[in-house]
């Protein structure tokens, strides 16, 4: 058994707790004008072109030899690392994943995954048996603008966090902020009230930005270029969050 992905990031520091080996998996079901990981929006592998040479993003890698990469780093993990798998929408391929899961699991190395959520509800059961920690991204929260702008569904959403609610993950949101979307004031208040019902969770809020403009120009994507936010906004925004959750921070990614 195979899954697709892009890459393979070892010695990783901000995809989760220690050192660790980022697994990014090719496939999204949502539209965020702001990925910064473009060339994982579609589970096709596709052709660009480098200084003139052909080349492709995505490949496809057995469970055996991907298991393989995730122990060359086994040695960090005492650093209370491991793997994290990303996207794209990782939990898509969860499926496919599950018998390395499963093995890795058996080994005692720690699990993370970085999801929207906007999976049916079988499939976050399924992260849920095998993860120690879960990155849950919060969007917008509209119910028309996530759909109309993400591709969205926010009830499905909110479904499968009552599910990782009940669960012993370790869950922690992340906030992409952005002034055209994400920073307007109803939908920071959205956020204020979802993360307030969450408590137990940590956040992290963290500015977007646009270094992946050269990558959406080789796959001949539309990209839009966001405006810069001050650290005096963010730092303000995060005392008015930390008003209804104590556990947020601001990070760099």
């Amino acid at each position: 058994m195979s899954v697709r992905i892009t890459n393979i990031q070892h010695f990783s520091l901000h995809d989760g707790p220690g050192i660790r080996t980022t697994v990014f998996l090719k496939g999204c079901n949502l539209n965020c004008p702001w990925c910064c990981n473009p060339e994982n929006m579609s589970y096709d592998l596709e052709s660009y072109y480098d200084d003139g040479v052909e080349k492709t993003f995505g490949y496809d890698i057995s469970l055996e030899d991907l298991e393989k990469e995730i122990l060359k780093d086994e040695i960090y993990y005492s650093t209370g690392g491991g793997v994290t798998f990303s996207g794209g929408e990782a939990l898509l391929q969860i499926k496919s994943l599950e018998p390395l899961l499963t093995s890795l699991k058996e080994k005692g190395i720690d699990i993370c995954f970085e999801t929207s959520l906007s999976v049916s509800e079988d499939l976050t059961k399924i992260v849920i048996k095998y993860a120690n920690e879960l990155f849950v991204d919060i969007k917008l929260l509209d119910k028309n603008e996530s759909k109309d702008i993400l591709n969205l569904d926010i009830d499905l959403f909110y479904r499968n966090l009552e599910l990782l609610k009940e669960s012993k993950c370790d869950v922690c949101f992340r906030v992409p902020l952005s002034d055209e979307y994400t920073f307007k004031k109803d939908n920071v208040d959205l956020i204020s009230n979802l993360i307030k019902k969450y408590s137990d969770f940590s956040v992290e809020i963290f500015k977007v930005h646009n270094l992946a403009e050269n990558k959406y120009i080789k796959l001949n994507k539309n990209y839009s270029n966001f405006s810069d936010i001050s650290d005096k906004k963010l730092n303000n925004l995060c005392i008015h969050l930390k008003k209804f959750n104590s556990n947020v921070k601001i990070i760099k990614i």
